[in-house]
């Protein structure tokens, strides 16, 4: 437990590391841009299939 807790920070402080390197904010917006998006996808596809299934059980 302790070692994944160690990978956890370590992979934590390479992504900030990274994002602190960053020196362009087009790539920084595009970055988050792309997080939102893929965030956004998961909720709606999520929304939908339940939607889909619960569809079913009502018929």
């Amino acid at each position: 437990m302790k070692e994944a807790v160690t990978k956890l920070k370590t992979e934590f402080n390479a992504k900030l590391l990274y994002w602190n390197n960053l020196k362009s904010s087009k790539a920084k917006a595009a970055i988050i841009l792309l997080f939102l998006v893929v965030i956004a996808l998961k909720v709606f596809t999520t929304i939908f299939s339940l939607d889909w299934v619960a569809s079913l059980f009502s018929v």
